[in-house]
């Protein structure tokens, strides 16, 4: 597919979009729903997510499963579609990373307890398990883009640094859908955004030789282009309460510092008692202090793993353990299988 047909393509109404632009009752009525969802073809079925939501009631929140966006022998790990113009808005949440792009026009979003409207050139980027949804009643041209959790975090792993607050919500895993939950950029269409969406989208698409390399590139850049050129208008939700911002203090004094880290220099750093941190840190993430610390590690490890050849000495030294043999009985405990044989299912895969 050429640019020039993608455009036609973006620009054309589907046989889907057509009947529900002439339809409009349908949108509200959920047994004109479900009627309308039993005459999609498998294809059909599966872009408007029949077999993951809720048919009985789309009012309550959905939550998608990312193995039904990706499959573990696709290393892409990507899905990017165009948004149905004129379906209805489901609310739902996912474990993975989601991001819409306003190629044209501007439609409605509900993000937690918060509506707005995007427009044209604006992305915004959300985090796992948030509850959202989209409402495009109109011909506005919206790209969907979804990342793969662990994906995004290896795209990202090490490159986007800083101190910032952007570079916060990169290198932070969700914990807390009262903190920062998504960010929008407000390019204004600016045509170097434009176009590397464009091409990312004609990867996706035709799949060339070398495509998953180049997108993943593609997504590095395309952030980096944001940090460096809309940093500055960008919007990010404020922690509501004071407590939430203790909680996001105390959540990133872990990820920064999990080698070392121990609930005792916490409580010394923040002052307050071992106990009372130990109830924060489950308070915000679910997991006790050790459960948490050992998920960042574990995940840290992985993408070392990954995308480093170090010997697995020097990565057990990297993410806190002094005993290599500790660490590789902990991440064989943690991953179903030790170290070297990850490493080379990994390289295998690639």
């Amino acid at each position: 597919m050429t640019l020039t047909e993608l455009l036609a393509q973006m620009h054309n109404y589907t046989k889907i979009e057509k009947y529900l632009m002439t339809h409009r009752d349908i949108r509200n009525n959920q047994q004109l729903i479900n009627n309308f969802n039993q005459h999609l073809n498998p294809d059909e079925t599966d872009k408007m997510l029949v077999p993951i939501i809720n048919e009985s009631d789309t009012s309550e929140p959905s939550t998608f499963p990312a193995d039904f966006f990706f499959s573990e022998d696709d290393p892409l790990k990507v899905k990017m579609t165009q948004h149905t113009r004129y379906s209805t808005p489901i609310l739902h949440k996912h474990d993975f990373y989601e991001m819409f792009y306003v190629y044209e026009g501007e439609f409605i979003q509900h993000i937690n307890h918060e509506t707005m409207t995007m427009r044209t050139g604006e992305i915004c980027l959300i985090q796992p398990g948030v509850y959202h949804s989209l409402d495009v009643d109109n011909y506005s041209i919206v790209l969907n883009i979804l990342i793969e959790r662990h994906t995004f975090e290896s795209i990202f792993f090490n490159d986007l640094v800083g101190d910032s607050t952007f570079s916060t919500f990169f290198r932070n895993d969700f914990f807390s859908e009262e903190l920062n939950t998504y960010i929008i950029f407000k390019t204004l269409g600016e045509h170097e955004t434009q176009d590397l969406i464009l091409k990312m989208y004609l990867e996706i698409l035709n799949k060339p030789q070398y495509y998953t390399q180049v997108i993943h590139s593609y997504l590095l850049l395309l952030f980096s282009h944001l940090l460096r050129h809309f940093m500055q208008t960008a919007i990010i939700p404020k922690p509501n309460k004071k407590q939430d911002l203790i909680d996001f203090k105390i959540i990133t004094a872990i990820q920064k510092n999990y080698q070392q880290i121990t609930l005792s220099k916490l409580a010394h750093q923040f002052h307050y008692s071992t106990q009372y941190i130990s109830q924060r840190v489950k308070h915000a993430t679910g997991l006790s202090f050790s459960q948490f610390l050992l998920q960042r590690r574990m995940q840290i490890a992985t993408e070392l793993l990954k995308s480093t050849d170090k010997k697995i000495k020097i990565i057990s030294a990297e993410v806190g353990y002094n005993n290599d043999e500790n660490f590789i009985r902990t991440f064989k405990r943690e991953n179903g299988m030790p170290p070297a044989k990850f490493r080379a299912n990994h390289q295998s895969l690639n």
